[in-house]
Parts: C-alpha cells; sequence; structure tokens
C-alpha cells in the first residue's frame, strides 16, 4: 500500500505564478509549505481512515467518525521557491511578516517588539526543534486548528491576514477569519501573503500554554494577552485575551479584556480578568484533558500571560 496517493507536483517560481495554479485547480490544490500539518494529513495513520466517509457522522463505524480523514490533493503546490513570502519586517508602527517565516526563525530573529511579542512565544514553543525548522506561520494560522498556537497570539494582537488571488487582494481581520475547526473564510483560490500588525511604544504581549508533554503536544489550553498602558497615569488604556483549545476555533475573551480597561495593571486586576475569561468559555471533555481541568488552566495562564504583558509593556522585561 503507498504511503501517499498520486499526485501532481508543482513548484512555482513566482506569486503570480502560484495564484495561476490556485485559479485553475482551486480546491483541488493543496499549498504546501513546512508540510508538517500537510504531509501527515495525507499519510494513512489508522486503518478506520480507508472507511467510506471517514472522519464524518456518516461513516458506518463509531470509531471511524471520530479519526480525521486523509487529505488526498489532487496538486500539491510548493512554497518554497517564493522568497518574497519569508522574513520579518518592523517599522514605524508596522510589522509584516512573511507567512513562508519557519517558526524557529521567527522565535530567534530579535526583531519582533514587544508589542507583538506573543507571537515569537507561540513560535518558540510550538512542536519540537525538528518541527518548528519547518512549520511556517502562515501554515500554522491558515489550517485554522482550535488550538494552532500563533492563531491564538494573532488573535490576541488584532492581526491582519493578506489574501491574494488572481481577481485581486483583500485584507482579512484575523478575528473574523476563522468560523470552525480547520475552516475558515479563505477561498480555494487565495493565498495568504503576509500578515501584518500594529505596534507602538508601551504596549506588550504574551502567550503561554499547557500540554501533557512540553513538547510535540498540542495545547490543552492556549492563552493569549495584549496590553497597551498609558505611560501617563500608568492605568491599562486597551486589552485583548485570546483562547484557544477551549471552543471550536481560538475565541477572544472580551469581557475579561473589556473588564481591564482603566485599571490599574496589578496582580489583582489581572487574577479577576482571569476568573471572568474562565467563565467565558465552555471547553468539552476529550482524552487530553477534562473540561474541568482546562478551565483550570484557563484561569492560570490568562493571568500569566497578563502579568508578562504587562512587564513587558513597561519595558521591564524581555520577550521570552
Amino acid at each position: 500500500m503507498r504511503i501517499l496517493h498520486e499526485f501532481i507536483y508543482e513548484r512555482p517560481k513566482s506569486v503570480d505564478e502560484a495564484l495561476a495554479l490556485l485559479e485553475k485547480h482551486k480546491a483541488g490544490l493543496a499549498p504546501l509549505a513546512g508540510g508538517t500539518d500537510l504531509v501527515v494529513g495525507m499519510k494513512m495513520r489508522s486503518i478506520l481512515q480507508i472507511t467510506e466517509k471517514a472522519g464524518t457522522q456518516q461513516a458506518k463505524w463509531r470509531a471511524a467518525r471520530r479519526v480525521q480523514p486523509i487529505q488526498k490533493p489532487a496538486v500539491v503546490m510548493s512554497l518554497a521557491d517564493l522568497p518574497d513570502m519569508k522574513g520579518v519586517r518592523a517599522k514605524s508602527g508596522r510589522a509584516w511578516i512573511g507567512p513562508n517565516t519557519t517558526m524557529a526563525d521567527l522565535a530567534s530573529c530579535g526583531c519582533v517588539p514587544q508589542a507583538l511579542a506573543a507571537l515569537a512565544d507561540a513560535a518558540a514553543i510550538m512542536g519540537s526543534p525538528l518541527i518548528r525548522n519547518r512549520a511556517t506561520v502562515g501554515g500554522n494560522i491558515m489550517n485554522a486548528r482550535p488550538a494552532a498556537d500563533t492563531a491564538v497570539a494573532f488573535l490576541a494582537l488584532g492581526g491582519t491576514l493578506l489574501l491574494a488571488s488572481r481577481s485581486g487582494k483583500r485584507s482579512v481581520d484575523v478575528g473574523s477569519f476563522f468560523t470552525g475547526p480547520g475552516r475558515s473564510v479563505r477561498r480555494d483560490d487565495e493565498l495568504l501573503v503576509g500578515l501584518e500588525a500594529e505596534f507602538r511604544d508601551g504596549e506588550g504581549s504574551a502567550y503561554f500554554r499547557m500540554g501533557n508533554r512540553r513538547q510535540l503536544e498540542i495545547a490543552l489550553v492556549g492563552a493569549s494577552a495584549w496590553l497597551r498602558i498609558d505611560p501617563r497615569t500608568g492605568s491599562i488604556a486597551a486589552a485583548r485575551i485570546a483562547l484557544g483549545a477551549v471552543g471550536p476555533t481560538p475565541l477572544p475573551a472580551q469581557a475579561a479584556a473589556a473588564g481591564l480597561v482603566g485599571a490599574k495593571p496589578t496582580a489583582e486586576a489581572f487574577e479577576a480578568a482571569a476568573k471572568t475569561a474562565r467563565g467565558e468559555v465552555k471547553p468539552i471533555d476529550d482524552f487530553r484533558g477534562s473540561a474541568a481541568y482546562r478551565l483550570e488552566l484557563v484561569e492560570t495562564l490568562v493571568q500569566r500571560a497578563l502579568e508578562t504583558a504587562a512587564v513587558r509593556a513597561l519595558g521591564k522585561g524581555a520577550r521570552a
């Protein structure tokens, strides 16, 4: 039995060529960046995956309904020869991150400002060192998994995704990008060509997560926080909190963040916000952890993220 099905392999030399291929093949084409998700998804890992309608509620066997169906794109398009899709640029209050930037490069570049440090935090703990050398920030976000580390971090940063097709480009706020597990508003003919976020002095962010293992494990819960502290009053002028692995998509904790505005960045304020965040989500029980345990983690991780974000916003701590 073949490990992978037969497919056409394309390796465009420009973004325009890549967009032409997407226009031609649409849903039949799978972009390949690092391949740490796509290639795994294309391999058979369980005999149940060959069951008819595996991964859906229509599968005959109950166990086959819970497995991930094998991905079988007719065309796999490598993005390896598109150098304009890599790198990090931060200047004049705006940062651009190339979607083909690896997690290792993003975590170690040293050019990510404190305001956006949550993204570097997430990149630094995703997978293992070997995976971080291959996995890309664009692939992690575009897969739209509820526990995707950089997706949760980018949601807290209020970032924007730049999508391109032959018919033009559009900017999508990350808060409206995810529509369900593995689903997003991306059209079949679109390619992610950049991630953008604004930053200024007095801002800081952080990302923390907990898994059953330190590496090679998706998050049981991920939490990210972003704060802007007014230098005149020392109070929190704006806040965002995002959570992962506690719902069908990365989720904002809007009430918790709103309650921080106008407050001093104290342990008591952060503890109260963490309790509010806990009440905003309804995680599920699964084989990796119970809902009750996840709620405990939400409270703990939100408080840690807020405390670290405040330290960074005040210029008193370096990026992790």
